[in-house]
């Protein structure tokens, strides 16, 4: 039996406290002193609806695992995992990317995520912009989205995404193998692997290397952003490679940590990776013995930072977008602002998610590694990063809106389970009873919280599938989504840029409208469903489908059969050969 030291009765009970205080924000939510009435719906929803069913059970894990008390089979565990991390990370990446289908439905249930999905799908096609109907821009466009997630252009029909490129250049490859899941899940792998290599070089213990594995794979930030399609992960794991280059700096270490932060700068926008990368690069310039080093660093950033530029020079170039140019102005400014209640409250609600989608207490042993390795170069660059990252979006106004934890600071999330693991090494003479808690605690999370969480997930992207009809086969579907028919219905109108689908998603224009669009392209359509969220039209299984914009439109677009359908399109028109039933 291992007795319990004032030192690690502060810690734990530290950590118990602030279960309760997360617990008791949740509680005062709306009632007392905060409000989230000026949150964004979505934000608000998934912070009240689940979260803080989340916290209570963050406190249940703790409170039971406070009960464990044998040290030997957790560090066990955690010394199995320390010399087994490329089978752990395979092993994970192979299971998030189940996950990317069985939970997450294979799907980009965001216009944050749609819009890499989209520019990806582009560049495996070989192409830089897709070529729409210039007279359907508004049908296969939400207006109020134009400008904002995508780019199409009324003029010359060109479209591409509104973010930085980046992330849809690592998706192509995997769009073009029509494995887009494998994308997260591969990168959420070598994650796993750097974040157990960068505790090991930092302590020289593979003990702690286990611990932020486990830490790790034991927290559902994780684990969710690694099945979902946002760009969060790519830029978590850009940003621990580059740190894992700097490590024992070199000129050619130098030059590749650049080339790393030249990708991970145009990956969504340069912002994650620059407030992480600063107090590396200062850090730098201030040591004497690497100063040498910042040339071959500042060259490796040049091709990023040249694709950046021209990513933006093509960007406005695309032509007159009228409502989309609008759109870009009123993102850009204001983005920036000095911190109010508002806003203050938003970042409480951020650290109440970050505690409830991380192991529990992991922040806590994260500032204990921070101190007791405060002598450690590359334990205070770590904090640096992870510290500036959450402090810079208290100037940000948005409150990020959708996502699992807190995705603003996510890109710099690899460095809570560094410390922690340092916190907790064979090296750092941790108590017996700290060690089983802490290992309780992971392992109850990642049993019961962990459970919770992607089954929230999957309900959430399973009711948001549901409010489509379900398509009729064989043969292709039209549907008229009703951006506001529903919570977050606007989301749905999403397309293959070289419509290859089955079945269109078009914006309402209004039943009139509608049926004219129908009438015009399919005559022989037949509706068959008119609900909140969209109404759907059948085209038959054998028919021709062809796509015509109205006047001073630049081409068709023809819907081949599922079967038959031997004739030859109209002249002028461009076939599209939708993949199968299957395929979908």
């Amino acid at each position: 039996m291992h007795e319990i030291s004032p030192t690690d009765r502060r810690i734990i009970g530290g950590g118990l406290l602030l279960c309760v205080v997360c617990l008791g924000y949740f509680h005062a939510l709306d009632r007392f002193v905060f409000s989230s009435t000026q949150f964004a719906p979505i934000f608000r929803f998934l912070l009240v609806r689940y979260d803080s069913t989340t916290a209570l059970l963050g406190l249940a894990v703790c409170a039971s695992a406070l009960l464990w008390k044998r040290p030997a089979p957790v560090v066990a565990l955690v010394e199995f995992i320390g010399r087994h991390p490329g089978w752990i990370a395979a092993a994970g990446a192979a299971l998030m990317a189940l996950g990317a289908v069985v939970v997450y439905h294979d799907y980009p249930l965001s216009m944050d995520e749609y819009a890499a999905v989209f520019q990806a799908k582009i560049f495996a096609s070989g192409h830089l912009f897709a070529r729409l109907p210039r007279d359907l821009i508004d049908w296969l466009v939400v207006r109020g989205f134009n400008g904002y997630f995508l780019i199409a252009s009324a003029e010359t029909g060109k479209a591409i995404e509104h973010y930085w490129p980046g992330f849809a250049l690592l998706l192509a490859p995997f769009e073009f193998f029509r494995v887009p899941w494998l994308c997260n899940a591969s990168l959420a792998g070598l994650a796993m692997y750097l974040i157990h290599w960068i505790t090991r070089e930092i302590t020289g213990d593979r003990t702690a290397a286990g611990w932020a594995l486990l830490f790790t794979i034991a927290s559902g930030a994780f684990v969710a952003d690694a099945i979902s399609y946002y760009s969060m992960q790519a830029h978590l794991t850009a940003n621990l490679l580059f740190v894992a280059l700097l490590m024992r700096p070199t000129a050619s270490r130098a030059l590749g940590a650049g080339l790393v932060g030249s990708l991970a700068l145009i990956l969504h926008n340069p912002v994650p990776h620059a407030l992480f990368a600063a107090p590396w690069i200062v850090a730098m310039a201030s040591a004497r013995d690497q100063r040498r080093l910042l040339l071959p660093l500042c060259l490796g950033y040049l091709p990023g930072v040249a694709a950046g530029f021209g990513w933006l020079a093509f960007r406005s170039d695309l032509g007159s977008l009228a409502h989309g140019i609008a759109a870009v102005s009123g993102v850009t400014d204001g983005a920036f602002v000095w911190p109010d209640a508002v806003l203050l409250n938003m970042r409480v609600a951020a650290l109440a998610k970050m505690w409830v989608w991380a192991v529990p207490c992991v922040f806590v042993f994260a500032v204990l590694g921070r101190v007791r390795l405060r002598d450690n170069r590359h334990v205070r660059l770590l904090a640096q990063s992870a510290v500036l990252t959450f402090a810079a979006y208290l100037f940000v106004r948005f409150d990020q809106g959708h996502g699992w934890g807190y995705r603003y600071f996510h890109p710099a999330w690899g460095a809570v389970p560094i410390l922690a693991g340092c916190a907790l090494g064979a090296r750092s003479n941790v108590s017996g009873r700290l060690a089983a808690f802490a290992g309780a605690a992971a392992i109850l999370n990642c049993l019961l919280v962990m459970p919770f969480q992607m089954s929230q997930i999957h309900e959430i992207v399973a009711r948001h599938l549901a409010l489509l009809p379900i398509p009729q086969r064989p043969g292709n579907n039209v549907y008229f989504i009703h951006p506001r028919g529903g919570f977050y219905v606007a989301d749905m109108v999403q397309m293959d840029p070289l419509l290859r689908e089955p079945d269109l998603l078009l914006v309402s224009h209004g039943a009139e409208l509608d049926a004219q669009m129908i009438r015009r392209n399919w005559p022989g359509a037949v509706q068959v469903a008119a609900e909140a969220a969209a109404d759907q039209w059948y085209l038959g299984p054998d028919e021709r489908r062809t796509l015509i914009p109205g006047a001073g439109g630049d081409r068709h677009f023809v819907f081949a059969p599922d079967a038959g359908g031997d004739a030859p399109p109209p002249a002028g028109t461009h076939v599209v050969n939708p993949p199968s039933a299957v395929d979908r």
